[in-house]
């Protein structure tokens, strides 16, 4: 993969974006967010180098994030560089798809709290190979396989994120001042942001009982969100009670199971909307059987009929990650 001399930059600073327009902006992902109440958004600043995306962001309501990423795409998710933001981040779900680190062509499940700021990033991995060489890359794939993010050192995400925000900060000079990025600017660029965690030590740590049955029980409703389902299968799933299933749901999530399904289903059926022929092809395709109670939770959420997003893929054209395929 070659690189011109020099770097074209995108960048976007948006206030109460929608998870709809992020999800179908990036191009290098196919992302579906689960905000945990109703239709929430996000302030987002974003930096795309072209095989290089930083995106920086604050949901206004926490949000599961379901994540496919494209066979070239190499990701981490970074908290920003003070006490608190650390400490939340530290304390999510980690392990699995749960891993604040993940691979290329792997899917990811990231927790996002609200009113924090995040860095997602995202790297092409043939370029990143050619920066950081094949030991390195190696050596990430260990940060990949930690079970608990209290496994990582809080001071490299430290080191991490401040270049990260270094990054963001020379491609908004470069922009202002009418200057260009080159080759080994981006290289070092990217290296300060990775090197920091790839020459880390990871501890050993146990993920929590408490995380393994939440991730096993959103497996679940992930795979058969079509049908219907009871919380006794999923109890039965993830080897646990019922009550106690309701109770780790409420201590993680600050919802219920049956909430959460709900939500999960109404979002898949906004992004099905976008693509299918008709409101009842896309609500057959997220576990819909009742299209009038459906239509009400849909106008109470998104303040709109389905119908209005049937065919209607978001209009915000930013083609963000096209460099990577």
């Amino acid at each position: 993969m070659d690189l011109s001399k020099q770097v074209e930059i995108k960048t976007y600073t948006g206030q109460r974006l929608s998870y709809f327009d992020l999800a179908q902006s990036i191009r290098c992902v196919d992302l579906i967010s689960t905000p945990l109440e109703g239709d929430a958004a996000l302030d987002i600043e974003l930096v795309d180098f072209g095989p290089l995306l930083i995106i920086k962001r604050v949901n206004h309501s926490a949000a599961i994030e379901d994540i496919q990423f494209g066979r070239h795409t190499l990701a981490c998710q970074l908290p920003s560089a003070n006490a608190d933001s650390i400490e939340s981040f530290l304390s999510l779900p980690g392990g699995d798809r749960y891993n604040p680190f993940q691979m290329a062509g792997e899917q990811a499940r990231w927790l996002m709290p609200n009113h924090a700021a995040y860095f997602h990033i995202q790297f092409d991995q043939r370029w990143l190979k050619q920066v950081l060489g094949a030991q390195a890359m190696k050596d990430y794939q260990e940060l990949c396989k930690a079970p608990s993010r209290r496994a990582y050192d809080e001071n490299v995400f430290v080191l991490a994120s401040m270049a990260a925000q270094q990054a963001m900060d020379a491609a908004q000079d470069a922009l202002k001042n009418n200057k260009v990025l080159t080759k080994s600017q981006l290289e070092t660029l990217a290296s300060n942001i990775l090197l920091p965690c790839i020459m880390s030590d990871i501890e050993e740590i146990k993920v929590s009982t408490r995380q393994k049955i939440l991730s096993k029980a959103m497996d679940y409703i992930r795979e058969h969100h079509q049908k219907p389902i009871r919380l006794a299968e999923i109890a039965s799933t993830v080897s646990t009670s019922v009550r106690n299933l309701q109770m780790i749901f409420k201590q993680e999530l600050n919802m219920s199971p049956s909430k959460y399904i709900q939500q999960f289903r109404l979002h898949r059926f906004r992004h099905h909307l976008a693509s299918s022929s008709s409101v009842t092809e896309a609500a057959y395709g997220s576990g819909f059987k009742h299209l009038g109670r459906l239509t009400e939770q849909y106008a109470k959420v998104f303040d709109r009929y389905p119908s209005e997003d049937l065919s209607s893929p978001s209009n915000m054209a930013l083609d963000l990650g096209l460099q990577f395929d």
